[in-house]
């Protein structure tokens, strides 16, 4: 397997790095400038510096990889920050379409899903960029005929725990967080698996 990882200098995109050279994948990192590289060496990794919304940069990247991972996301809730859903998503459709690249998984919102407790629904009137962009990143990816699973979580939380939850169309019950390590490893685990191609999976900690 020959994974590219989009935002692999982020706290989640190392993990998923970590994860995936466990697998023993040939990775290749994408991030934005030379100084941000994810601080990992491994002879199965290498790093491409670049635009992750740059679609001819992405092409140029994809090409004799198998698939994608994107872990990008806004580090704010403003509107230009979360844009970043949308337009990694366009540029990932565009360059899919003229490599071999199929595989896509993105990691969004849990807040997209219908069902919300309380909390969810006062979240959804506090950071509506963070909603509408990762609506759109998701409706972009249903309607480019790629093989896509978004990951959406909760609240990201940066402990040891690797376990996860994992549910398609519906968060867990009760599962309003999850670590990022738990995160990256659903990612993995659903590259591998067929059966979460074209769905949306809530992602989220163990069962207490």
């Amino acid at each position: 397997m020959k994974l590219v990882v989009l935002g692999a200098n982020g706290r989640t995109g190392r993990l998923v790095l970590e994860a995936a050279l466990k697998k023993e994948m040939d990775v290749t990192a994408v991030v934005r400038s030379a100084d941000k590289t994810p601080g990992t060496e491994h002879e199965k990794l290498q790093v491409a510096v670049g635009d992750p919304c740059d679609s001819a940069f992405l092409a140029s990247v994809f090409r004799g990889h198998d698939a994608a991972i994107s872990t990008l996301g806004g580090r704010l809730p403003t509107k230009a920050a979360t844009s970043v859903y949308a337009r990694s998503a366009d540029a990932i459709v565009r360059a899919a379409s003229s490599t071999d690249i199929k595989r896509i998984l993105v990691t969004s919102t849990a807040l997209l899903f219908p069902d919300q407790t309380f909390l969810g629904k006062v979240l959804r009137v506090v950071v509506p960029n963070v909603v509408r962009s990762a609506g759109r990143m998701e409706d972009i990816l249903k309607h480019s005929g790629l093989d896509w699973t978004s990951a959406r979580a909760g609240f990201l939380q940066d402990s040891d725990l690797a376990a996860y939850r994992a549910q398609r169309n519906a968060l867990p019950e009760n599962g309003s967080a999850v670590s990022r390590a738990g995160l990256a490893n659903f990612l993995i685990d659903a590259l591998m698996d067929p059966e979460t191609k074209g769905a949306a999976y809530g992602v989220s900690q163990p069962d207490q």
